[in-house]
């Protein structure tokens, strides 16, 4: 059985009841809590040592402030999933600039929740909680785990995510975009048009580093940090995999 641990933030009552109610079918033995305010919700995340899994947030209500509250939850936590609903498309856009998971407009169907909650349930029941990266391309979204990117490229504000199997996925945006959403111990800026994944580099030189076949530039602005960033990776893991012997 899959166990979630999910919040649903609307000051709505009856629909927040309702689909408190349709998540206990979907996902069994979770954890769900209602908020009635955004505010509310903030304050329980100060608390709490772990976020949730998925937030419901409200964003037609000003009591919520559905927008801001992810804004603010977004300035320091990235992986968790965030489903916006309104009663429109007007802030489709707004809510997939905060990296949304998905947008479910109301009332929303149990067949709907049962679609957009599927891919959750199936990693966290494969025991895989592994961190990943949302981002949306031509009203598709996308979410990509950690392990499963090589480097991140951009150029003419498209950005490229090369993975591992050697395809590649985009979006419209920058890589700064993205810097926040990344964990800084995983993943390395080492040029203006350049992010790599340290767990995928194969070899160091003063000037790039190299994924495979793949050369990836370092440049003169950012030559430093990237080498002490890498330094401090490879010390680390070098620990960990002592530690793992021992």
């Amino acid at each position: 059985m899959t166990m979630m641990t999910i919040a649903i933030c609307d000051d709505m009552q009856t629909d927040a009841r309702k689909l408190h109610k349709q998540l206990e079918r979907i996902v069994p033995g979770s954890e769900i809590r209602i908020f009635k305010s955004g505010e509310l919700l903030l304050e329980e995340l100060e608390k709490k040592r772990k976020p949730y899994d998925a937030i419901f947030v409200n964003i037609d209500s000003k009591k919520v402030d559905g927008l801001e509250t992810i804004r603010k939850i977004r300035e320091k936590e990235m992986s968790v999933a965030v489903l916006f609903m309104s009663r429109s498309d007007e802030y489709y856009r707004n809510a997939f600039d905060l990296f949304a998971y998905n947008y479910l407009l109301k009332p929303v169907t149990e067949e709907t929740l049962e679609y957009v909650m599927e891919p959750m349930k199936k990693r966290l029941s494969d025991g895989n909680d592994e961190r990943v990266i949302h981002f949306q391309y031509r009203a598709r979204v996308y979410t990509l785990r950690y392990s499963q990117v090589s480097y991140i490229t951009s150029s003419l504000h498209i950005v490229n995510f090369h993975r591992t199997d050697g395809s590649i996925l985009q979006c419209r945006g920058k890589l700064k975009d993205f810097e926040k959403q990344l964990d800084d111990g995983t993943f390395l800026r080492c040029h203006q048009s350049f992010i790599v994944n340290m767990e995928r580099v194969t070899g160091a030189e003063n000037d790039s580093f190299h994924i495979g076949e793949h050369v990836i530039p370092i440049s003169r602005s950012y030559n430093r940090n990237a080498h002490e960033k890498y330094d401090e990776y490879l010390r680390l893991q070098q620990e960990y995999d002592e530690e793992e012997e021992d």
